[in-house]
């Protein structure tokens, strides 16, 4: 029972109400290869779900983040060979902004709320406009003063 899903972790890592998102490094067999998104990753077996956030944080762009709270959760796959997912993705705030394209990401940047539809995968951008959890989310990023 344990193997029909797949826990994953995302986060929305705002500092200065810009957002953090990585490129993962070009890989044609997965789903997101080359393309922008949130960054985080799988739960380990055993592991909590922040722990899990703060781990993959660190491993992808070297920052400390503090979790804040749950935005959404949601099941989905990327195809029929790929195991279904449950994801939780959590908004973090970055210490500081010196991140760095680390593990399996080619780069990373820092967004204002109003660009990150032209730049994230097709399918994080179609869970910001239909998601209602995330929809409010960016909405509400939208509406903070510029730093």
């Amino acid at each position: 029972m344990r193997d029909k899903f797949r826990v994953v972790v995302k986060a929305w890592i705002t500092r200065k109400n810009k957002t953090l998102i990585g490129k993962k490094e070009e890989d044609p067999d997965h789903p997101i290869g080359g393309q922008w998104h949130f960054l985080g990753g799988h739960v380990e077996h055993g592991e909590d779900l922040k722990e899990a956030l703060l781990r993959e944080v660190k491993e992808e762009t070297g920052l400390e983040v503090n979790v804040h709270q749950l935005i959404d959760a949601q099941t989905y796959t990327h195809g029929e060979k790929e195991k279904n997912s449950i994801q939780f993705l959590y908004h973090c705030e970055a210490k500081t902004s010196d991140a760095e394209a680390q593990d399996d990401l080619a780069d990373v940047q820092w967004l204002m709320p109003d660009e990150l539809k032209d730049e994230l995968v097709s399918f994080e951008v179609e869970r910001l406009e239909n998601r209602e959890e995330q929809s409010k989310f960016l909405e509400k990023l939208k509406k903070m003063p510029s730093v």
